[in-house]
């Protein structure tokens, strides 16, 4: 709930890739429980996706998005 609400404060400093990425982490969180989110970051070993549906999947667009959660979160990413 705390993410959901940082994401929504306007900043006139956020730019229009900031806030579209922000937009589509806040459907991505509005759209799945704690439990399919804790899932969703439950992961054991690095996976290499090879078919055109994984790729597909795992685009830049959703390693940007989660990369902004666990920023929101505090935690650190590389």
């Amino acid at each position: 709930k705390a993410v959901q609400v940082r994401l929504r404060k306007k900043d006139p400093e956020k730019t229009k890739s900031l806030i579209k990425l922000e937009k589509q982490l806040e459907n991505w969180l509005a759209q799945r429980s704690l439990a399919q989110i804790l899932d969703w970051f439950d992961c054991i070993e690095t996976t290499k996706v090879q078919t055109p549906m994984g790729s597909y999947r795992w685009s830049t667009e959703s390693v940007a998005r989660d990369r902004l959660f666990l920023k929101c979160l505090g935690v650190g990413t590389k």
